[in-house]
């Protein structure tokens, strides 16, 4: 089976991983095997991104998982699922569970191109919850917004705290100068 490819420049192919086995055609760095690897599931207690990879992959209905690789190593991801109930107003919402680029190759847009093909994967609205600070400020930097900062919030998060959302009308915006960030 191929791997759908959404994109590629001159050092990253941007890809769309559907099926548990794919996982297997890619180097994984991570806390558990090696120094500068990913570390996002360190203080969450999982062990293992390749099988953690693949046991996402495995669940109904399917998430997204985009993967960004240099040659056959994953060197940033994203993973999203849909929530279990539309907006207010209809519009699908999916929660982006987890980013995280290689720490070596942080600053360096992966993981904002990978955000932007995401956009492009999903229609209506994004959530998502930082567990850090520093991942506020990213997902702030993207567009996203507190619950407080929207008029009428699109989804109900009041028996969910810290939760942020990335508005339908931010999508399109950002969507119609998609070109300019994919060079």
């Amino acid at each position: 089976m191929q791997v759908k490819e959404l994109w590629k420049d001159q050092n990253y192919s941007y890809l769309k991983l559907e099926h548990p086995e794919e996982v297997d055609n890619y180097i994984i760095r991570g806390v558990e095997n090696e120094e500068g690897g990913f570390d996002f599931f360190k203080g969450l207690g999982i062990i293992g991104y390749p099988s953690t990879f693949k046991a996402w992959l495995r669940k109904f209905p399917r998430p997204i998982f985009l993967v960004a690789s240099k040659k056959n190593e994953i060197v940033s991801w994203i993973f999203v699922e849909e929530w279990e109930e539309p907006g207010n107003d209809g519009f699908p919402v999916y929660v982006l569970r987890a980013i995280e680029t290689l720490p070596g190759m942080r600053r360096k847009r992966i993981g904002f191109r990978l955000f932007l093909l995401l956009l492009k994967e999903t229609a209506g609205y994004l959530i998502t919850k930082p567990l850090t600070p520093d991942a506020m400020r990213f997902f702030k930097r993207l567009g996203f917004l507190e619950e407080n900062e929207i008029i009428r919030p699109p989804i109900d998060l009041s028996h969910r705290s810290n939760y942020l959302v990335f508005p339908v009308h931010s999508r399109k915006e950002i969507l119609e100068t998609f070109s300019d960030y994919l060079v």
